[in-house]
């Protein structure tokens, strides 16, 4: 395990010069450079932010109200609870500071959370400074997401995969046969979903690979332009598609969470060519 003297604290988020150890450029994709890279964190105006590696900022937290959901890509991800509205066992891919994952451990009272991270420092900083609670329902995993995977043969409402290093999303996150094994640990009207990166080539591809293991269950909204687009992905047809049910349930949403919520809903919406007015409709 790593020691916490290995982590820098920033006052100001500006250029961050890292101190890495261990890291080699030029094999930047294997698991061994993610484990050694150098995890740092930064605060500014309240804001306390992990960064994985580079400047890049992996997580953040509000320090007056740890558990709000304060960047716009984590936001997207919480529609997931106008599909599902009382989910019992969710899966997390990459802890990074904790944010979704604490955001299910508030909004969703019955639920068990279980995240599989494989960088143990990640751990060790989420935990001393990221408000990560001590509860029998919050469940951090060491290890590969991937091998945890076809180890456990569990069942999950949600599963969201949030893997990334400091370049972006492995692409082992990223192929037919992870969103294959994904599915298959689905419940019968589970939700997978995973937050891609839009400035990424790849990223269309990596949609069209959804689309073609859920059957074109999928939709998806970007949380800024550019920036993260966040993929849902459905083992069965929802039993809520009538456009203005969902916004009754937003606006209920809304007030619980405290954040707009419509915006990245409408977006859902036009990810899907074939809805209309009153319904959305999957190709």
């Amino acid at each position: 395990m790593a020691r916490i003297s290995r982590f820098t604290i920033m006052t100001l988020r500006k250029k961050i010069i890292s101190k890495f150890f261990n890291y080699r450029m030029n094999n930047i994709n294997s698991d061994s450079d993610f484990i050694n890279c150098s995890v740092d964190v930064s605060e500014l105006n309240g804001i306390r932010s992990m960064h994985i590696g580079s400047e890049t900022i992996q997580s953040s937290m509000n320090i007056a109200d740890p558990f709000f959901l304060e960047l716009n890509y984590t936001k997207v991800m919480s529609l997931c609870f106008i599909f599902n509205k009382l989910p019992k066992e969710i899966l997390v891919v990459g802890l990074g500071g904790g944010s979704i994952a604490k955001f299910f451990y508030k909004h969703s009272r019955e639920s068990v959370i279980n995240i599989v991270e494989l960088n143990s420092q990640v751990i060790n900083v989420a935990k001393t400074y990221f408000k990560i609670p001590q509860s029998k329902r919050f469940n951090i995993i060491e290890g590969d997401a991937i091998r945890y995977l076809f180890d456990y043969e569990m069942e999950y409402d949600i599963l969201l995969s949030d893997a990334f290093d400091d370049i972006g999303i492995p692409e082992k996150f990223c192929t037919m046969e992870y969103f294959s094994l994904c599915k298959s640990r689905l419940s019968q009207h589970g939700v997978f979903m995973i937050n891609l990166w839009g400035s990424d080539p790849k990223t269309t591809i990596y949609i069209d690979r959804i689309k073609s293991v859920f059957d074109g269950r999928v939709l998806y909204a970007a949380a800024d332009n550019p920036g993260n687009i966040i993929i849902f992905a459905f083992n069965a047809l929802p039993s809520e598609l009538r456009i203005a049910s969902l916004k009754l349930r937003i606006k209920d949403l809304e007030k619980q969470f405290n954040f707009n919520l419509m915006v990245y809903f409408n977006r859902l919406i036009e990810s899907s060519p074939n809805s209309n007015a009153r319904r959305i409709k999957f190709e």
